[in-house]
């Protein structure tokens, strides 16, 4: 099976967590190669968002200090984010290691209870996956290609993408191409929903297996 990785809740209530700089702090985020990224990824305004176009970011410009603000909620695996932003534990970093060692960012971010902490309580990692994949297969999924598919634009990427609509009955289905996934274990697809990391069976495996909190799986067909 292909996964993709979702956040769920770990706490009833979710303690507050706060950017050290605040929004302004986000402001500064961009890509550390920013001529090699596809139209849609240089077109993005809002720069936040930047982390989760599957192209790597310039360490330094990526916040760097995050407040949680609980002592007796600890933070998951799966800290802080909506799948473009991926805060994560080094537990789920350990794991990307152990399948793709150099491929992916993890930039690294101090961990604060309080503002006027002098030191950090733990240290975790801003998660940049940087591959991007064309993995659908075009012949069983039965999501629209709302463009042409067989076009290819001036950074290469088709012209159009999958136009997903949750409401439709029957439910459309996607399926992804081994052939095209390879032996890749995590990446983006710029046509399907490129906000969300997706990953192969055998990692989907390990981080059931580790029990890393924060993460939802869920599953795809494959051929």
């Amino acid at each position: 099976m292909v996964y993709s990785l979702g956040k769920v809740s770990v706490y009833e209530t979710t303690p507050g967590i706060e950017t050290v700089g605040g929004d302004e702090a986000w402001t500064r985020v961009d890509y550390l190669h920013p001529d090699a990224v596809d139209r849609h990824a240089k077109g993005e305004e809002n720069h936040s968002r930047r982390l989760g176009y599957g192209y790597p970011i310039a360490p330094e410009t990526a916040p760097k200090a995050m407040i949680w603000k609980s002592k007796s909620k600890l933070p998951p695996d799966y800290a802080f984010g909506n799948n473009e932003i991926m805060l994560v534990s080094r537990r789920f970093h350990d794991i990307v290691d152990r399948f793709e060692l150099g491929v992916h960012q993890f930039l690294p971010v101090q961990m604060y209870f309080n503002r006027n902490d002098a030191d950090p309580f733990g240290t975790f990692y801003w998660f940049v996956c940087c591959t991007l994949i064309d993995s659908l297969d075009p012949h069983l999924t039965t999501i629209p290609f709302r463009g042409f598919y067989d076009e290819r634009m001036e950074d290469g990427l088709r012209r159009g993408r999958w136009h997903i609509d949750a409401e439709a009955d029957p439910p459309q289905k996607a399926v992804f191409s081994l052939k095209a996934i390879g032996n890749h274990h995590l990446w983006r697809d710029p046509y399907r929903a490129r906000s969300y990391v997706h990953c192969s069976d055998a990692f989907g495996d390990a981080i059931e297996g580790a029990e890393l909190k924060g993460f939802g799986l869920k599953h795809f067909e494959q051929i």
